[in-house]
């Protein structure tokens, strides 16, 4: 009770006097004297500044206001956020909760920003003058996003008075396949199926619209899934963090270890990570020999704890192909491809002992296992009257070269398989899910020529419209009038007709040398104001063609004697046998390694090439030059790799010295990091081969050759 009424005591005394006690019971001995330690008063918000001050925009496009506030201690900050925004005539314009404002007539509004009873304003002025918009243009240019990622479109109007204007949250947006991909009113796109679709962006009332392609890819980052990295074939990897030009010297990089094969590695390695794979989850390298063996190794192990996770042999290899330069055997010659998507890869094995030679396989890559009622025979006819023609049909021969690497249309799901060295060029197409052949073409069946194999190369395809893209090669004496022969081709999709084409001048004269255009292979460069969509390739005669896709060229002999190309640009040391391969393309940089020649880089700019090198290495490689690949990450730390292998003996591969890798500056290839010699025995590399590609990836580089796959790394992570 005491307590209670002490209690009561002290909340009965006035609030200062309580004060008063309080502080005197902490000053204890102290006593009460004046505040010399107490906290300074709070800032209060003096005044609110909203800029930009007077803007002025047109009807229909949008104007981003900010709001300053100004404190009592003379502090500033942006208050833009926690303002309210109005604006005095809503017929004039509009703003939103974060200071967007959008213009809806002429006129002028009043633009207030009020925080505690203190307001800011600025003045928006919409003009007065009659404007019709002449174009939109969407940004970026053009779009890749992966299934489930989102990416920002912007819509950008230009006007009849030279004005333009951000219309993104005006514009009326669309999508032509919303199964592929939707787009919000806000321009927002986000992927939701492996394919392409066609963005609109367009204002209503007002004259214009704008289109933009965008892919949609299942393929997720870190992943090589298919020849030379992508459906382009530009041979770059853009995600390479730890490989970087300052730790690529023979110091702290070099071999880490071998995975032993079965027979020779001319498929470039395919890697894909987070696969679920052995009871956990695992990168995984896939690696095809010439005896028909597929295997699946652990990509990430280290020496000691290197694994195979599969090994599959799908059936005998035919012993030494009649195509000159198989030695010993063949098999799986060419570079398989994966789908994602259903875990899939897809591959071409030429079989002994069976009714036909080429058998397509599905397997599953966690096991190996065969799929989809895999495999099938791949072989069919077309009609024709040229060499071969039996009763006005030609059958694919079964002395063909599958040496293309396989590829994967994501807009009509269909795998493509490339034959050569035979009497003609073929293309088959089967569906990737039933196995079921659905398109065949046949480059020269009322001639004869036109073989597809290019270094090893793969048809390149673009990912929006589906389109094929490819070069053709020609025998000796072969006629240049009658089909295809030595030709840029872009093939129809579903049915792989001939859409457009360009076949050089003097392809007379590169009939009678045995000299292929298509020795080599295509890529697909990315767009410009000037030339949106080219493609450039390369062959025995060192010409480098730089295609207009949009309208190929076509094919003007003597007397008009004129290639209707962009540019031709003239590499190599030699009058043929110069270019067996797939250029590389990087930031601004074109790069080719020509036969008994050195690596080449090119300036690429406004869709053109430069008319000579920008910087050359020192190395000359023989046996047919080599394909190179890219590291980097994105714009920075470009590094080129490619691989020699002038100790290759194609008479008693047996006997061939070792590949050397080999590792470049990617801006001045003139300054070569490291090679595989330099460190004596410790980084020597499997047997010599042909036409092998080096993938680059999550640090690493995987080397196949005659032998064995080679991995290469950091020595100390």
């Amino acid at each position: 009770m005491i307590a209670i009424r002490r209690l009561f005591w002290l909340f009965s005394i006035p609030t200062a006097t309580v004060s008063l006690l309080l502080m005197a019971a902490s000053l204890g001995c102290q006593g009460i004297g004046p505040n010399t330690t107490g906290n300074p008063p709070p800032k209060t918000l003096s005044s609110l500044s909203v800029t930009p001050s007077s803007p002025s925009v047109g009807a229909g496009e949008t104007q981003q206001f900010s709001a300053t506030g100004t404190y009592s201690d003379s502090t500033t900050a942006d208050v833009s956020a926690t303002v309210t925004w109005t604006s005095a005539s809503a017929a004039v314009a509009t703003i939103t909760a974060t200071g967007l404002a959008t213009a809806v007539q002429s006129g002028s509004s009043t633009i207030t920003a009020s925080l505690n009873g203190i307001k800011g304003t600025a003045t928006l002025n919409v003009r007065t003058v009659t404007r019709s918009v002449t174009s939109i243009a969407v940004t970026p240019a053009s779009s890749s996003i992966l299934v489930g990622a989102t990416q920002q479109l912007t819509a950008t109007a230009t006007y009849n008075d030279g004005t333009s204007g951000n219309v993104t949250t005006t514009a009326t947006w669309k999508s032509g396949t919303p199964a592929v991909a939707t787009i919000n009113s806000s321009g927002l796109a986000s992927g939701v199926a492996s394919g392409s679709t066609t963005i609109t962006a367009s204002l209503s009332g007002i004259d214009g619209t704008a289109t933009l392609s965008v892919s949609v890819s299942t393929i997720s980052r870190g992943n090589v899934l298919t020849y030379h990295n992508d459906d382009a074939r530009d041979g770059a990897f853009l995600e390479e963090v730890t490989l970087t030009p300052s730790k690529v010297n023979s110091t702290q990089f070099g071999k880490l270890f071998a995975y032993p094969v079965d027979g020779q590695v001319y498929a470039q390695p395919l890697y894909m990570s987070q696969v679920s794979i052995a009871g956990g989850t695992h990168s995984v390298v896939y690696v095809a020999t010439q005896n028909n063996t597929v295997y699946a190794f652990d990509a990430g192990a280290t020496a000691q704890t290197a694994q195979t996770f599969w090994k599959v042999h799908l059936a005998p290899p035919v012993p030494k192909h009649t195509a000159e330069g198989v030695n010993p055997q063949i098999g799986i010659l060419s570079t398989p491809v994966i789908d994602p998507n259903t875990n899939t890869i897809y591959l071409v094995a030429e079989e002994f002992g069976q009714s036909t030679p080429f058998w397509l396989h599905a397997l599953e890559v966690t096991t190996g296992a065969e799929k989809f009622g895999g495999p099938v025979p791949v072989t069919g006819t077309v009609a024709g009257t040229g060499l071969d023609s039996s009763g006005g049909t030609i059958t694919l021969e079964t002395s063909c070269y599958q040496r293309m690497g396989l590829a994967l249309n994501p807009v009509t799901n269909a795998i493509y398989i490339a034959f050569g060295t035979c009497n003609h060029g073929w293309i088959l197409a089967y569906d990737k899910n039933t196995l079921k052949q659905t398109a065949i073409f046949n480059d020269t069946p009322d001639g004869g020529g036109g073989g597809l194999w290019g270094g090893g190369g793969a048809p390149a395809i673009d990912d929006t419209t589906g389109d094929v893209y490819l070069m053709s090669g020609v025998d000796q004496d072969d006629p240049v009038d009658n089909g295809y022969n030595d030709s840029f081709l872009r093939l129809n999709p579903t049915d792989l007709s001939v859409q457009d084409y360009f076949t050089p001048d003097d392809n007379s004269i590169l009939s009678g040398a045995d000299a292929d255009l298509g020795s080599g292979a295509n890529i697909l460069l990315p767009g410009s104001s000037t030339f949106p969509h080219e493609t450039l390739g390369g062959g025995k005669d060192g010409n480098i063609f730089v295609v207009n896709r949009d309208s190929m060229g076509g094919y003007f002999p003597p007397p008009v004697d004129e290639n209707k190309v962009i540019q031709t640009v003239h590499t190599g040391t030699k009058q043929y046998d110069n270019i067996f391969s797939t250029p590389v393309y990087w930031n601004g940089f074109v790069y080719f390694h020509p036969e008994s020649d050195v690596l080449h880089a090119y300036s690429w700019s406004s869709g053109m090439l430069s008319s000579g090198p920008v910087s050359s290495g020192s190395t000359p490689f023989d046996a047919h030059g080599a394909t190179a690949s890219l590291s980097a990450n994105g714009t920075v730390d470009g590094i080129i790799w490619e691989i020699d292998n002038t100790a290759y003996n194609g008479d008693n591969p047996s006997t061939s010295g070792p590949s050397v890798l080999h590792a470049c500056d990617a801006t001045n290839v003139a300054t070569e990091l490291y090679n595989s010699a330099q460190a004596g025995t410790r980084d020597k590399a499997g047997l010599a081969l042909k036409f092998t590609v080096p993938t680059v990836v999550g640090g690493r580089v995987y080397l196949p050759t005659a032998s064995e796959l080679d991995v290469y790394g950091l020595l100390t992570p």
